[in-house]
């Protein structure tokens, strides 16, 4: 994928997210429970077909990864809330790691690097202590509201770099290449 459209998809992903943790945390945790129990559910059936029909070899691997789902599965029964806010934080991590992918990006402009990485965490510090100092409800679902906000400034930061990046340059040849691709000496130069 291009990387003026993937920062645009990252970027609608972190804003749609982080605006929905912020604005109906209750309702996004809930979600956020049913989607894991899906993929627990969906991870369970593919990982017990892929330990049957496997080689004797992967069998075992997939044998475990089944029981650690099930393990897994009765967790999230026993404890739903703990599993809920676990599965939260792991996407915010997913979140993270493609707000640090939009940093390197940012890093290799330039004109954009110093605003841009100081703007985002600056931004996101000061809309944090906004909405928990006038809003006293998102203090209720901290994490969530901790997590909506970076979230939703980091998918803007995501935006503006999608919005804003041109065309990569046409990268040169790596340095081994250009020693030992030299087009022959003819007999007259």
């Amino acid at each position: 994928m291009d990387a003026k459209i993937s920062c645009l998809v990252k970027g609608l992903i972190g804003i749609i997210f982080g605006g929905l943790a912020i604005t109906v945390p209750d309702p996004t945790l809930a979600i956020f429970s049913a989607l894991f129990g899906v993929i627990i559910v969906a991870g369970l059936i593919i990982c017990i077909f892929l330990a049957i029909t496997s080689h004797s070899e992967g069998s075992l691997f997939w044998f475990l990864a089944s029981t650690v789902l099930l393990i897994i599965g009765i967790v999230s029964f026993i404890i739903p809330d703990l599993v809920t806010i676990l599965f939260v934080i792991v996407i915010a991590a997913l979140a993270f790691y493609s707000a640090l992918s939009g940093i390197s990006l940012a890093l290799t402009r330039p004109r954009l690097k110093h605003y841009l990485i100081a703007g985002a965490f600056i931004v996101a510090g000061l809309l944090c202590a906004l909405l928990l100092w006038y809003v006293p409800v998102t203090r209720e679902d901290l994490i969530l509201t901790v997590l909506g906000v970076f979230s939703l400034v980091f998918g803007i930061f995501s935006i503006f770099m999608g919005w804003y990046l041109k065309e990569e340059p046409a990268s040169p040849p790596p340095v081994h290449m250009s020693k030992t691709c030299t087009p022959p000496k003819g007999k007259d130069q």
